[in-house]
Formats: structure tokens, sequence, C-alpha cells
């Protein structure tokens, strides 16, 4: 969509918005007037607006906004968003037909369009695409849903959208005073409680907007959300295979990660706009937001296979797989690797643009200045490991049970014996009576850093052609992003007597999961282990290590050019054109044993598409469209080095030489708009896919970045690369009704008039064709994020002032990544886990609001009220590697509007 197609569509939002601000005061009824895409002010409906309807009467608006679009999307009001525990875009959108999140720590935080990879979603600001702390992986939960006056997600891909654009885009339109009439004053103060963990959870924020001299429009906004939990996790794997009894898995060890959490999330953002004249305007804007993570690990690592059974065979070896069973067993002198991360996470992103929109009589041009900068932090204040002794007399025998799948548990017990006959001795219950002096200590600073410049400009001239009113329409777009990692760390090793112990930084605070662990322990203090690790570094004894092999820089440069038309007829229109990009890539890294490494390369993509907007009936239409797109390497997945993060325990690999993934899809939806409140839409997709970039997982198994005493080949491995070609194809299906006008029809009970409801589901297929490796035959699995069913319902009940939704989200397991897999007698088994998929996931929400006069409304929010956890797996669902809790969580307080 063009600025000029966003223009004209913030037009019409400005009538939803003159709605739901009629709505706040109170009005008795209002008529909406909106601008159809010739431009020329047409009456759309006899809207009323009570005031007791809120969310059904935005949503008609935006239903009419939706039907008068040129392609296909899906609205959101910032009505619709303050209804729902919706504290972060994702959340909102979420609730949308085709769309599905991704959640950590239990709060969405990545979003699926129409079952895709997260990768194939894009995102703007008022109609400018701009870069997330991440890179392509958009994270939408540090986005506050509280800087937006509406969302739009644009399923149809035009010209006029940067390539990467697979799935769609989504759209945030910031908040803009020549939305109201003068002054106006409105917020939101909520406090809440976390059950997991007991924490409080603050929900606020304030939005002040006002136009002076009929000219200058102001609107400032601020808003901040905190959440103290505590989380319910643990992890088994990898799973080793073993050649002589390929068929059992055995996992390497089984942790529990004990966290504690401060989340916060931060928002600012400040539009100024000028008006010359009906035709000519000028605006600057900028956006701000901030997350923050305060995360307090304390871990408790079961290495199993580094005890033996009672005859002292090794956990790995033929006879102990032999004689023992991978889901419950016994092994005898396992180590205890202990670990202690805090974890100071910082997500910034500020994006500052100046633009203008200008029109003399059939030409239109409006034009874009932006700089975004974004971090991406991963601060460690602290990181200190312990181990376990090397008498096997000194370590636990560790009785472990995996037969639940949701429930893996370990008891800990004394070990006896000799070495070729080991006893199971007393059952310990607190862990601190085992030895696990420290090993290492020390914190890490540094992040990715990314700034991109952009410039756009757009064009719209309306002609004819063949006897048809035509928009003819272009622009370029030239943008230039640099993303750089830089870090530095110390550690001090310790090794001998006298070393510190866990005792030395527990507190007194008691176990705030509810996993039953079989074992107690005592979580670390956050002031006194930081002073610790702060005075190694003060006094010398803590070593500055060489982070030289984590430094990388990466580049981009788009020079981008597009052409399209829409052709108006009798019966709708067609939007067709063509895109051009010419990408330059360039990057640097230093690698082991070569130094600095610098690699440079550019390609050109045209990207054609056509669109077909039929209108059968004045309330029936018909979508279809042929699109062209192409994803392309993360940033950082085009470094040309390895990276390692300790804390983390991972590393992982760059590929300069990634090739873009292409996609070519086709689009056919139907829409009947049947009613003022009432929608029903049916749609197909199809995408073929060509080198689809895949995400790889395994155990590293390399020596070659061990230093510092730390030996990382254990580590967990991912990286990218291009696998063969494929498809992605599937059907949606959405509803969005009230009981309104069927009881007024019939005359029944005014009150039944409340009932509603929003049902929408999405169904998808995918394959996509890995080439054999390393004598492992080829084979077919799913595009890695899509899910075979994504469900969301909502119930709504709305009438009298007040308004009440359950709303529920549900999708089937999905892949995250592709691991290493084997040939054994002629069998494939994956190497340690193969394959990392996430299992379904669900989530239930609910909301009530009511109106207490014009100006006050009380709400209350509950979220996550099935509790359910979410579960990782590998190869294969009876292989759980993660599964976690996070809680429910309760809201109230008050909306204000002055």
């Amino acid at each position: 969509m063009t600025i000029r197609q966003q223009t004209a569509l913030l037009r019409r939002v400005s009538a939803l918005a003159l709605v739901i601000a009629a709505t706040a005061v109170g009005a008795a009824q209002a008529e909406v007037t909106t601008v159809g895409p010739d431009d020329d002010s047409t009456s759309v409906s006899d809207i009323v607006v009570t005031g007791r309807r809120p969310m059904a009467e935005s949503q008609a608006v935006a239903l009419q906004i939706q039907k008068n679009s040129d392609s296909l999307v899906s609205v959101l009001s910032a009505d619709a968003v303050g209804a729902l525990p919706d504290q972060n875009i994702a959340f909102a959108i979420g609730r949308l037909p085709g769309v599905a999140v991704e959640r950590d720590q239990g709060q969405a935080r990545y979003v699926n369009l129409r079952g895709a990879p997260v990768y194939w979603t894009t995102l703007s600001f008022d109609g400018l695409s701009v870069v997330s702390p991440e890179g392509r992986s958009t994270r939408f939960d540090n986005i506050p849903s509280a800087i937006a006056s509406l969302i739009t997600v644009e399923k149809a891909i035009v010209p006029s959208m940067p390539g990467d654009t697979v799935a769609g885009n989504v759209d945030i339109r910031t908040r803009r005073a020549f939305d109201y009439d003068g002054q106006r004053i409105n917020g939101k103060l909520g406090l809440g409680r976390v059950k997991l963990g007991g924490g409080d959870e603050v929900d606020a924020n304030l939005v002040y907007s006002n136009v002076f001299a009929d000219k200058l429009g102001i609107v400032a906004q601020a808003s901040y959300y905190s959440r103290e939990m505590a989380t319910d996790n643990w992890e088994t794997d990898p799973y080793l295979a073993n050649t002589t009894y390929p068929t059992k898995h055995f996992a390497r060890e089984h942790e529990n990660k004990h966290y504690r959490l401060t989340r916060e999330n931060m928002s600012a953002t400040v539009r100024l706009d000028y008006k010359f004249d009906e035709n000519h305007s000028i605006f600057f804007s900028t956006v701000n937001t901030y997350f923050h993570d305060d995360e307090l690990r304390d871990n408790f690592i079961f290495r199993l296979d580094q005890g033996t059974d009672a005859a002292g065979n090794g956990y790995t070896s033929a006879a102990y797989v032999n004689g023992n069973n991978p889901t419950f067993g016994t092994t005898y002198g396992a180590r205890i690797n202990a670990r202690i991360d805090y974890r100071d996470t910082k997500e910034a992103m500020t994006t500052n643009t100046l633009g203008g929109e200008h029109r003399w009589n059939k030409l239109s041009a409006t034009w874009r200045l932006n700089y975004t900068f974004t971090q991406d932090g991963r601060d460690t204040p602290v990181t200190i490991a312990f181990q376990s002794p090397s008498s096997f007399l000194l370590r636990p025998t560790v009785e472990y049970d995996f037969r639940n799948g949701d429930v893996n548990t370990v008891k800990l017990f004394q070990t006896g014996g000799v070495t070729g006959a080991r006893t199971r001795g007393a059952q310990v219950m607190n862990i601190e009576d085992f030895q696990f002096p420290m090993t290492s200590a020390g914190n890490l600073k540094g992040g990715d850093f990314t700034n991109a410049y952009t410039a756009k400009a757009d064009f719209d001239y309306e002609a004819e052609l063949g006897g048809h009113e035509t928009k003819f329409e272009f622009g370029g777009l030239w943008t230039d992003r640099t993303k750089k990692s830089r870090e530095s760390s110390f550690t001090r090793n310790f090794s001998g007597s006298g070393v510190p112990t866990w005792a030395q930084f527990a507190s007194n605070i008691e176990y705030l999961g509810s996993q039953n662990l079989n074992y107690t322990f005592r979580y670390t203090d956050k002031d006194t282990t930081t002073a610790f690790v702060d005075g190694l570094v003060a006094n010398g004894t803590a070593t500055k290590n060489d982070t030289t092999a984590n430094y990388w820089r990466v580049g981009e440069t788009i020079t981008a050019g597009y052409v399209m038309g829409t052709t108006r007829f009798g019966w709708g229109n067609m939007v067709y054109g063509v895109r051009a990009e010419h990408i330059q890539n360039h990057g640097q890294a230093y690698v082991t044993g070569l130094g600095l490494v610098k690699t440079k390369n550019d390609m050109t993509l045209f990207y054609p598409s056509a669109h077909v907007n039929w209108n059968l009936r004045e309330d029936l239409k018909l979508r279809v469209g042929v699109t062209t797109s192409a994803s392309r390497a993360d940033f950082d997945d085009l470094r040309p080095n390895f990276t390692y993060n300790d804390s983390a325990m991972t590393v992982s690999g760059g590929n300069p030489d990634a090739k873009p993934e292409r996609q070519v899809g086709l689009d056919t939806y139907l829409e009947w708009y049947a009613g003022r409140e009432t929608f029903f839409s049916a749609g197909v997709f199809y995408k073929d896919l060509k080198d689809v970039l895949v995400q790889t997982s395994r155990v590293f198994g390399d020596t070659s970045l061990n230093s510092g005493g730390i030996d990382r080949s254990a580590y967990d491995y991912s990286g990218i690369g291009n696998a063969g070609s494929g498809h992605l194809k599937g059907l949606e299906l959405f509803f969005s009704g009230t009981a309104e006008t069927f009881v007024q029809e019939r005359n029944l009970p005014s009150w039944l008039g409340g009932f509603g409801a929003r049902l929408s589901g999405t169904w998808t297929s995918s394959e996509v064709d890995l080439p054999s490796v390393g004598g492992v035959p080829a084979r077919t699995i799913s595009v890695l994020g899509t899910s075979d069913a994504v469900y969301n319902v909502q119930a709504i009940y709305e009438k009298y002032g007040m308004t009440l939704r359950l709303a529920y989200q549900y999708r089937t397991p999905w892949g995250q990544s592709v691991g290493a897999y084997r040939v054994i007698n002629g069998g494939t088994y994956p190497t340690d886990n193969g394959d990392i998929f996430w299992d379904s996931d669900e989530e239930l929400d609910f909301s009530a609001r009511y109106r207490v006069n014009k100006n006050v409304e009380m709400f209350f929010d509950a979220s996550n009220l099935t509790n359910q956890g979410s579960r990782r797996y590998g190869d294969q669902s009876r292989y759980p590697i993660e599964y976690e809790k996070f809680g429910r969580r309760f809201v109230g307080g008050v909306r204000f509007n002055f």
C-alpha cells in the first residue's frame, strides 16, 4: 500500500476516531462521513453510536474501512485494542483472523500471518517500514498497544510494499491531534497480581492532544507496563542416540531453571502536524519504545551422562543403554552443574520521521525522511558457574522420571560403594548438602545495535486508461541499514580449596514456583551476588576476555522503485504493477585463525503483482491476487563467523552465502458484508517456495571456540541455511457479528441484543524438500513456524454500558529448527534432538469493562486462565526437551477521557 493509499485510508480512519470519540463522550448518535478511493466525500452508512456498545460500533466502522480498501486488509481500532488485556501489539493483533502468536514468558512476542514464519511479516509506522531490534523477525512485544490509534494488517502484497513482505505487513497508525476536536486528555491506570510468584503488575498510559489555530496539531503519549513473576521450568536435553541401540534416546542432562523476572515496557511518542491548507501539510513524529527484562536465573543442571550404572558402565555405553530405560532409571555419581545468571536485557527502538503530503489538482505526492536506531542488549551483570568434584562419592545418585512428559523430575540420593559396585544411599532433600564449588565468575556487557536511514517518495496521478478512471502510482525508496555487535566481558576461574559455594550467595527467599522438585534450594541474593562479581572486576582478579571472536558488522543498502496502477470499472477495480530492488550486502567479522574477514555481494530482484477487487453485489466482494516476494536471511545470519553466549550456553553461526528465499503467491478471498455488524469471509491462499531458509540446530561439537578454561563444544548450536523447494497452502474463515439486528427485527427482549461473537480459523499445509546430507536420505518437512491449524474464538456481551469478552486462542504444533540426523543400520535417527518443535499452544483471556459516565470507565482483565504450559520437543512428541508455566494474571483499574 502506497503512502498515498495510506493517506486515503487515514482519512477514513479519522472518521473512525470521531466515532470512538463520540462514544467516549456519550453522544447519542453520530453520522460518519468518510473518503472513498476517489477522494470524494461520501456518506458511509447510518452508524448509530449510543455510547453503550463501543466495541461493536467501532468494529462496524472498521469493517467499512476494510470494505473500501483496494487491498486485502484486517483492521483493529484503538477502542478494540483497549477492550482486552492487550498490553502489546502482538496480543492485540493476535485477535484478528489468520493471526497466530509465539510467546516468551507467557507474553505474545512474534506474529505469524496465515500460518507463515515470523520473518515473513514486516512492520511499519504510519506507512513507513522500520527495522525491529532483532532484525527481520519483528518483535511486537516491545511495542505497547497504547501508541496505536489503528492497526492494519495488510495481507495483499502490492508493489509499494518492501519486497521482503511475504505474508503481510502490520502498519501501526500512531495517534494524531487532528483525530479529535480541540484538547483531549485520556489515559489508563491498572494494578494487578501475577499468581505464580505473587508479583505485582502495573499498566498505565497517558495521552494529551490539542489543535492550535486550526493549523498546528500536537499529540504526546507515554505508557508504562511492568510485571513481576516467577516461572516453572525444566529442560531435558539433548537426547543422545546410541549406535548399538538407536531407538533408545537417553537425555544427556536434566535442568531446572528457576526464573525470577521483572519485565517492563515503556513508550513515549510525540507527533506534530502542521497544515498549510487543505492540500499541503507536513509532520514530524518520534516513536520511542523500551523493553527491559531484569531476569534472575538460578539453574541446577544434572549431567546424567557423567554418571554410570551400578556396575560402573558409562551412561552412553552399550551395557548401560541395554539395561536401562530412557524415561525412568538411575545414574550413579551424576554431576551437578549449577549456574547463577542475572540478565539485564534492554531492547530499545527510536524512529524519527519528517514527512509531508501535497496535492496539486490530479497529482499528489508524499515524502518521508526517517532515522531509526535500535538496541538489542544482552548485558549479563552476573554469570557464575559451579560444578561437582570429580569423585563420584561426592556426587549424587540421580533417579530420573521422565514418564509423564509434562512433569519431568529427578530425585537425589547419596552415592556409595566402589567404582565397579556403586550403591544408592539415603535420599537428600537439600541440594546444598552436595558439594559443587564455584568454577568461574564474571560478567558481560554488550548487544547488537542498528542504525537505519531511509528516504521515500510516492506520487499518484489521476487519469484515464482505455476510457476507465485510473490512478497511476510510482515512487522510490533508499534505505541504508548497519547492524553491529559489540561486547566486553570479564572472567575469573576458581579451583582448589577455599572456593566460594552457593551458600555464600543464598537468600532466605522460599521457592516461588509450583513444581514438585523433590529437593529444596535457596534463591541467590541479587545485591550480594552482583557486588561479589563487581568486586572481582574492580580489584583486577577477573581478567578481561578477548571478545573479538564475537565481533561482527553487517550492512544492507536498498535502492527501490515501483510503478503501479489502479483501474476502476463498474464492477470494481484492478491493481497491478512491479517493484524493483537493488540490494547490496556487506559484512565483516573476526574468524579464528583468519583474522578479520570481509564479505560483499549484491543482487537485483523484481516483484510483479496483480489484484482484482470485484464487487459481486453491494455487500459481496471477491478479491484475487497474484504476488511475488523474497525473504532474505537476517542481518546477523549474514555475518561470516561463529559467536557464543556463555550464560545461555549457545553458539550461533553466520552464513553470508545464504540465498534469498523466493515466493510466488495466489490469494482468493470472498467477503460478505451481511449487515452493519455482521461480516463473513472465506479465503484460500497458496505460495510456491524456492531456496527455503531454514534454521538448523545441533550440539556444536567443536573445540575451536574454547578459551579461558571454558569448554564450549557441548553448547547448543544454531545457524541458517537454504533448503530446496516447497509450498504453503491454506484456508482462512472468519465471522464477526452481534445479535442486535436479529433481536430488533423480531421484537425480542432488548438485553438479548448484547450477545456477539468473532470466530476465525486458519488451516495450512506446507512442504519443504531437504536435500541428502552425509548419507542421510532427502526428506520433507513442514515450513518452519507453520501450524496446521490456528483458531481464535471470542464470545462477547455488550449492553447497558457493560462489555464482557471471553477470548480463546489455539494453535497446533509448529517447527522451530531443523536438526542433524544420521543413518544407523539402514534407519535414520537424530544425532541429538533432531528437528525441534513447539507443542500446541492455547490461551484463554477474560475482559470486563463498565462505563461509569462519559469520562470514566472501570475495567478488569484476567489473562492466561487455563495456565497451559509451553512445551518443546525433539523429533517426536514423546521426547520433550522443555516445559514452562507462567501463571494466571489479573489486572483492574480505570480509564478516563476528558
